[in-house]
């Protein structure tokens, strides 16, 4: 080998293993950056569906005094008799619930989604990460680092 071209082989050593040591310090971080973010998203998700299901728990007492109110009613009263749900009283009763088990699944279909979402945008951002570090690696090796 050649005097310059050992010079030149030692100026590429010197840029290119700082520069390998940084981008991994770089990447290092990242991850955990993304970790750190996404363990911030779970516990501010499980804070949330703990007020969700309090908020569900709270509704489905409110309609269920709401039926016993309408279901204690006496039957006498003028707008007692025709109400506009035929009249009956457990047929208000049955709404209610109806209505009940409809947000309970809603607010089910929400958790669930959100969190697949989050875990497959989680997954695929450190794999993007991990490829583009990967990148950086094979510039470094093309300069025979």
């Amino acid at each position: 080998m050649s005097e310059t071209t050992k010079k030149a082989a030692s100026k590429v050593k010197d840029f290119t293993e700082p520069a390998k040591e940084f981008s991994g310090l770089v990447k290092e971080n990242y991850l955990n950056g993304l970790d750190f973010s996404f363990s911030l998203f779970e516990q501010n998700f499980k804070a949330l569906t703990a007020q969700a299901d309090q908020i569900l728990s709270l509704e489905k007492e409110f309609l269920t005094n709401v039926g016993e109110f309408y279901k204690d009613m006496p039957k006498d009263l003028p707008f007692a008799k025709d109400f506009q749900f035929d009249g009956g009283f457990k047929k208000i009763s049955e709404q209610l619930d109806t209505y009940n088990s409809y947000r309970k699944e809603q607010l089910q279909s929400v958790k669930t989604t959100t969190e697949k979402l989050a875990k497959d945008a989680h997954a695929a951002a450190r794999e993007n990460v991990e490829k583009a570090f990967s990148l950086f690696g094979d510039y470094f090796k093309a300069f025979g680092a």
